[in-house]
């Protein structure tokens, strides 16, 4: 099993190669469609797209299939991955590095939605000082902007069940953006950076949930045993296999029970541990599609879904599990439903439709290590051990005790540790890139790290992680030692599995367009999810005047 051996660099070609699809570009859609399954890799299709009869079926047999996709950039992670597809931008551009980041501006660690000055809006109206999310950070306009640059009639809606992708998605368009409430079970909520109140549609929906949730267990309702009877031939794993984390008292196993005892300010955190908050997006974006017309008038609209649980129940079971393939066949029917409103509401052939994923996901290292592939899982006493080192070293290259402290994607230096030293913060940090480089010896599960200062050097004639880092690297929020792991380590997860490396197996993606202009076929050039907008506004015939990092994969 080669699973950790392609090499990074063939993600990171950029020379256009022939493509097997093309078309000449449609009068303008009633609707576009950006649908983001989260932690999706396309192997998922591959294996169980040829027994889908859904949506995700006709996306697979119908769309433009890039077989070839992967994001270029070096921290694979939801925030990043949203804003990047919903922007046509790398992270370098758009700002949004990763679902944090240290702001050296403000010097504080970053949640990249989060804003001070916006607050929670719930079905009882906006909640002070809570929930205080917006699309501040953002640095691009997302592509509901720019329809609505192009058009101020244009309407938008995203949904999801992360803040953060939903924002993503939404930027700053004057329209909707919806995330699922996780901590007081208030459904779908937004924040006052999009409204003061949520419409009526939402509320409605809101008063019904928790009933449906109690009166549903989770089985496993995949259709693998009627065609063969064995997941392993369909590329399933066993239900209960080591390395999957326990779903508190349910276990690892179906069925799942909505425990009769739960308090209901929890059946919010229940709901998105399922496939349930998926299979609620799904219905919330139809019901969009009716309340706000959205498709059915002389001017292009946006649907923007993200659907959480793959992810979510991916981290727990890892994505080979019986519950991540139940997941996918209950989304290929959500989305089957959809797809049905949309050719009622908007029409067949007036709709086009995009889907991706914000990034992939490392199977669980059990599982590789079974078949023969590296992988480890690094707990708290050996990172504790490293950093250690890195202190004792870097104490005696620089002749003063200097702190690091943990940060996202890698290490930052406690300014007061250098005060009164003399130390330029600089040569601190390239000595601390290169302490960590000397101990890969001794912690041979650390790959490599660079200093803010060196990531700020690269271009993108660089090759393999270094081009990534370059695409990743934003001068306000980088931080000041990136740290990258060895293919095939999770570091601080017991159990579950998890992402954001720039190593091949987090960067691979789907990729597909469908509907007029996008005929069904596949291509094997090399693309990403920054190629989306691009895409969607040129093979659409919409003229932006916008300028992406990304490309359009169907030119005249």
């Amino acid at each position: 099993m080669a699973l950790l051996q392609l090499p990074l660099c063939l993600a990171l070609a950029v020379a256009p190669q022939e493509s097997t699809i093309g078309a000449e570009a449609p009068a303008s859609p009633r609707l576009m469609v950006l649908i983001t399954v989260d932690q999706f890799i396309p192997e998922q299709l591959d294996r169980l797209g040829p027994h889908m009869d859904g949506g995700l079926g006709r996306l697979f047999r119908e769309g433009a299939v890039f077989e070839n996709a992967e994001l270029p950039y070096a921290r694979t992670e939801t925030g990043a991955g949203h804003a990047t597809l919903a922007t046509g931008c790398l992270p370098r551009s758009h700002g949004v590095v990763g679902n944090e980041f240290w702001d050296r501006v403000r010097e504080k660690r970053t949640y990249c939605v989060e804003d001070s000055e916006v607050s929670l809006v719930t079905g009882a109206g906006i909640v002070e000082g809570t929930g205080r999310r917006s699309p501040r950070t953002i640095l691009r306009p997302t592509l509901g902007e720019i329809l609505q640059r192009l058009d101020p009639e244009a309407k938008v809606a995203s949904v999801s069940g992360k803040d953060r992708a939903a924002i993503g998605m939404c930027g700053s368009s004057k329209g909707i953006a919806l995330w699922w409430d996780k901590s007081k079970s208030a459904g779908f909520v937004t924040s006052t950076a999009y409204g003061t109140h949520l419409p009526e549609v939402v509320t409605e929906f809101n008063g019904t949930w928790v009933e449906r949730l109690r009166s549903e267990p989770w089985v496993d309702s995949s259709p693998l045993d009627k065609v063969g009877g064995d997941h392993a031939k369909w590329g399933t794993a066993p239900d209960d296999r080591p390395g999957e984390k326990p779903m508190g008292e349910s276990g690892v196993t179906f069925p799942y029970e909505v425990p009769a005892d739960l308090p209901a300010e929890k059946l919010g955190a229940y709901a998105y541990a399922t496939p349930a908050v998926d299979g609620y997006v799904g219905i919330m974006g139809g019901r969009l599609v009716n309340a706000m017309g959205l498709g059915q008038d002389g001017h292009t609209d946006l649907l923007a879904l993200s659907f959480s649980g793959c992810d979510v129940v991916g981290h727990v079971n890892g994505p080979y599990s019986r519950e991540v393939t139940d997941l996918l066949f209950r989304l290929d029917r959500s989305l089957g439903v959809l797809f049905e409103t949309l050719d009622e509401s908007v029409g067949k052939g007036q709709w086009v439709a995009a889907l991706t994923a914000d990034h992939g996901v490392l199977p669980l290292p059990e599982r590789l290590a079974a078949n023969g592939v590296s992988s480890r899982r690094v707990l708290g006493e050996e990172v504790k051990a490293l950093r250690a080192a890195i202190r004792d070293r870097m104490e005696v290259r620089l002749g003063a005790r200097v702190k690091e402290r943990s940060g996202p994607g890698g290490y930052r230096i406690d300014p007061k540790s250098l005060e009164g030293t003399g130390i330029d913060p600089e040569l601190a940090r390239r000595t601390m890139a290169n302490v960590i480089r000397e101990l890969r010896s001794q912690f041979p599960w650390v790959d490599d790290a660079y200093s803010y200062d060196e990531i700020a050097g690269f271009g993108p004639d660089q090759m393999g992680v270094r081009r990534a880092l370059y695409y990743s690297f934003h001068p306000d929020r980088t931080i000041d030692v990136v740290v990258i792991n060895a293919p095939g380590v999770l570091v601080g997860n017991a159990k579950g599995t998890s992402h954001g490396s720039p190593h091949w197996y987090d960067r691979r993606i789907p990729l597909i367009f469908y509907g007029p202009g996008f005929p069904a076929g596949r291509d094997g050039r090399v693309a990403g999810s920054q190629d989306i907008v691009p895409s969607l506004l040129g093979g659409t015939g919409l003229k932006s005047g916008t300028t992406f990092d990304g490309r359009d994969l169907f030119p005249e």
